[in-house]
């Protein structure tokens, strides 16, 4: 029963000494009650009695709609129960209660975020800990339930509602919000709107183009390498810990080792299998996510299946396929999938979860996405309202998982490097602006430079044929400006112009190094975001043109796939740079000795293009991709080792008369390799570079090696010339061991943080029935729109359907539309499930919500456990034999027109004050 409207003896307050002093708001009627039912009295509830309050704290809880104050609430509400639990148990079962205090807290935060309440976790953990140290709170409230005691715990029980009926009432719920969850979902119709048909033509010609890697067990050239041969080793390179790249250091890992070991667990088997598949399904899978991606703007078929060809053929996508950057390549196929799952975070926790981890997974990729994405991000957040909180979310895993980077590039002061492109560094070409423009990253226009040089023509004819090729394209993006949607195409062409500046930017940001070269950032992966943008637009003009619209998107889409033709044929004529591999990247003699010796040493020298040699020491059967990091490819300086290894180096290419022996045994090397020199980069297709420097490097250090003495040929391999050198031990060298303490202690919270972070996320991304609830729940009080627009089913392209006055899909809502969010919806943030139903707007003075009691089968009594309300008359006197101060410690006054059963009186609640109190600070 209320605490606020009750009616009790002055000598039965006294001899219960009052409420609980640790319940000042919550649950304190009830707990009263039930000792006044154990002291022998008995607690009267009048079901047609009606007390209103205020609800503004004053007595009782605050009932105020505003989103702090409700999961305040939430917290102060699990509080009262964990204390009751407390005071109630058993004096044998109170030390086991007190420790599954804080564990009961953990497991039912990870319930919460199964249901989307992320709000009320706090209220968890802190509920826990409060009461299980709460001092003596608890040993007072039980000498007081103790003193006055004068029944057994018999005499509640049959007040207890029953369990069977509250498992029935959820199940009614449950079932109720899934029938309204029925009649308001939109199909996206994959197969009848020819999305699947779409994705499989994709599959048919990714496979077609790139049937040579297909079987073979990793992939090589460019910026390929094999992952880590397990699965515990991919997970390993994660966080903070040692860097197993040249001599070897501390530092942290580049957020894409997380991406890869995700990738590699796919293929747990054989992980370098999984960047195999990855190249053979890119292609579906962009076209996927952009037809998806194009269900935001359209409900019509044939612009899905536009977009989706158009992206999936885009020619920065197979400029990366061939020329070896996976990065890229990710970054590629995650955006369309950040849109589609962005345009719906701030409906629920779980859309703004999944949006969180592609989100992650995209900068991780792309680092130099980061300024235009968070642009966005912060634009969402401008005109999210009053669900800003779940767009706020959103950067949350990548701030983790970029930090220890970021922490590190900054304490050297590289703080441009945090953009560098993660991986293996890659050379580019200066490309120009206007190329850029038409989606070619690659300063050789996909592969138009080269053909034409095949056919001995000069550059002219490609940068006149491709202009013209992607000229469709861009009179759709242009032409929606002036349509139907300008709001939206005015979106879409702004993402465009950030993926396009972004681009131009790229190419003069140099921040990694790759032997003599200094490497610039690729543009390519933000020329993806121009691409998106530009198709956006695209659509949303072709969608205005209603039944003209066929025959532009037709041409679109020929022309667009001639222009990708040249680079979607690199594997076939032998312009790719990637090439099918069975993952060994040394020599087999040095891969079979690796197997027993996991820690052989290899010293690896690459003559360079300046006449220079690049040295470094490769551990075991050599680099991983996942083991890769920016700290290594970015780091300008040489430290004092490094400088020993140079000088190594240099001594044994060229007959100095050094003697190697003593730093060869204290690296710990065994085979020394000289690879084939390195190219630099032709800036103009068709011409080769000069390698004549780098070629007399090779053969002066070739026969330098052959005559020193300490090397045993090998012979030639694969990779380049061999030489073995024996240490006469077998016992590894401190220098070639990695430390048992690297990282530290900072690994572990690195770690403990990502892990954490990472799996809230997660747990808030998988969908739940729960979730489908919650978003049923809050559509159900959505008001109607005021206007026509695209109707929510799917129509034939010939056949459109005029406006209607029903619901319309995102894609047909103004920004106005969607941001005016009703008052009531926005109160339920993260509420509990009677929070969410107390938020429905309610007649003055009538019926109002029942309310959803606390399921806690200790002690509870149906009769004390609901307060009274509405008006309040003036008490009758009891009568009868048992009208006396040990019979009775509450009696409500009756109103006429009041309920007349029990059972009525059990659906009460408070009655809320009137909408102009609602709406003020006191709720």
């Amino acid at each position: 029963m209320s605490s606020a409207g009750m009616l009790v003896r002055q000598p039965v307050w006294d001899a219960l000494d009052g409420f609980d002093p640790a319940l000042p708001t919550i649950d304190s009627g009830l707990d009263f009650c039930t000792r006044a039912r154990l002291a022998g009295y008995r607690v009267t509830l009048v079901a047609q009695a009606r007390v209103a309050v205020g609800g503004d704290g004053v007595a009782g809880p605050n009932l105020s709609r505003k989103w702090s104050v409700r999961r305040k609430l939430a917290g102060e509400r699990r509080r009262a129960q964990l204390h009751r639990r407390m005071v109630y148990a058993p004096g044998w079962a109170l030390v086991p209660h007190w420790l599954t205090l804080v564990p009961l807290a953990i497991l039912r935060s990870i319930v919460r975020l199964l249901r989307k309440e992320p709000g009320s976790v706090g209220g968890e953990l802190g509920a826990a800990f409060r009461v299980a140290f709460s001092g003596m709170a608890i040993g007072g409230a039980r000498r007081r339930l103790a003193r006055a005691r004068a029944v057994g715990w018999a005499a509640i029980a049959p007040l207890r509602l029953p369990f069977a009926e509250v498992r029935r009432g959820r199940a009614l719920k449950r079932e109720a919000a899934m029938v309204r969850q029925q009649g308001e979902r939109q199909e996206l119709d994959f197969w009848g709107g020819g999305g699947g048909w779409t994705v499989l033509a994709m599959l048919a010609v990714g496979v077609l183009l790139l049937y040579p890697l297909a079987g073979s067990g990793a992939i090589t050239g460019g910026g390929m390498l094999p992952l880590s041969t397990s699965v515990g080793d991919l997970w390993a390179n994660l966080g903070y810990g040692w860097r197993d790249i040249d001599l070897g250091f501390t530092g942290a890992a580049d957020p894409f080792s997380a991406v890869l070991a995700v990738l590699g667990t796919l293929t747990f088997w054989q992980p370098s299998v999984s960047l195999v598949v990855l190249w053979l399904l890119a292609l579906p899978l962009a076209a996927l996510g952009a037809w998806l991606a194009a269900a935001r703007l359209t409900v019509r078929p044939t612009l899905r299946a536009f977009a989706a060809v158009v992206y999936a053929l885009a020619p920065t996508l197979f400029v990366a396929l061939q020329g070896g950057r996976p990065g890229a390549v990710l970054a590629h196929i995650l955006l369309p999938w950040l849109f589609f799952a962005g345009l719906a975070a701030r409906r629920s926790w779980t859309a703004s979860a999944t949006t969180a981890l592609i989100a992650a997974a995209t900068v991780a990729c792309a680092p130099i996405l980061i300024p235009a994405l968070a642009i966005a991000w912060i634009a969402a957040i401008v005109f999210a309202g009053r669900r800003a909180a779940r767009i706020v979310f959103i950067p949350l895993p990548a701030v983790v998982l970029f930090a220890p980077l970021v922490w590190q590039q900054a304490s050297r002061g590289a703080w441009l490097s945090i953009f560098a492109d993660p991986g293996v560094p890659l050379d580019a070409r200066r490309t120009p602006a206007w190329q850029l423009a038409l989606g070619f990253p690659d300063g050789a226009l996909g592969g138009w430079h080269v053909l034409a040089h095949a056919f001995g023509l000069s550059a002219v004819p490609g940068t006149i044929i491709v202009p013209v090729l992607l000229a469709p394209l861009g009179i759709l993006a242009i032409l929606a400006l002036f349509l139907r949607g300008t709001v939206r195409a005015v979106v879409a062409l702004v993402v465009a112009l950030a993926g396009f500046l972004t681009a131009v930017t790229a190419l003069h940001v140099e921040v990694a190094v790759s032997g003599s070269a200094i490497v610039p950032i690729w543009p390519g992966s933000a020329v993806s975001l121009y691409w998106l943008g530009l198709i956006g637009a695209a659509v949303l003009a072709l969608s205005a043109l209603r039944r003209g619209a066929l025959a532009p998107a037709w041409v679109a889409m020929v022309t667009i796939a001639i222009a990708a033709v040249p680079s979607a044929i690199a594997t076939h004529d032998g312009q790719a740079s990637v090439t099918a591999s069975d993952g060994r990247t040394m020599p087999a003699v040095v891969t079979a000795k690796a197997a027993t010796q996991p820690r052989t040493g290899t010293l690896r020298l690459t003559p360079q293009p300046d006449g220079g040699i690049r040295a470094e020491v490769v551990r075991g059967t050599g680099q991983t991709l996942d083991g890769q990091t920016t700290l290594s490819s970015t780091e300008r300086s040489l430290s004092a080792g490094q400088r020993e290894l140079a000088t190594l180096a240099g001594n044994l290419a060229s007959r100095s008369g050094y003697d190697a022996s003593g730093e060869l045994k204290r690296l710990g090397i065994d085979f020394v390799l000289l690879t084939p020199s390195a190219t630099a980069l032709d800036e103009h297709v068709g011409t080769k570079p000069d390698t004549t420097a780098a070629d007399a490097t090779r053969a002066r250090a070739s026969v330098a090696m052959d005559a020193n003495s300490l090397l045993a040929p090998v012979g030639q391999t694969t990779t380049g010339s061999l030489w073995a050198f024996d240490r006469g031990t077998t016992v590894e060298p401190p220098a070639a061991l990695i430390p048992p303490d690297a990282g530290g202690m900072w690994r572990v919270i690195v770690l403990l943080v990502q892990g954490l972070i990472v799996g809230f996320t997660l747990l808030l991304a998988i969908p739940t029935t729960r979730s489908a609830d919650r978003v049923s729940e809050l559509n159900s009080r959505r008001p109607a729109r005021k206007h026509g627009g695209e109707p929510p089913a799917i129509e034939p392209d010939d056949e459109p359907i005029p406006p209607s006055d029903g619901d319309i899909p995102v894609s047909g809502e103004s920004l106005e539309e969607w941001d005016a969010e009703p008052e009531d919806e926005a109160v339920v943030e993260s509420a509990d499930e009677e929070e969410a139903r107390e938020a429905r707007p309610e007649p003055e003075e009538l019926t109002a919500p029942k309310p959803e009691p606390e399921h806690e089968h200790e002690h509870q009594s149906a009769e004390a456990a609901v307060p009274v309300h509405e008006t309040v008359t003036e008490p009758e006197p009891a009568t009868g034999p048992n009208a006396t101060a040990h019979d009775f410690a509450l009696q409500a006054a009756v109103s006429f027109d009041a309920p007349t059963t029990l059972e009525d009186g059990l659906d009460e609640t408070i009655v809320r004050p009137r909408p102009a109190i609602e709406r003020s600070d006191r709720g």
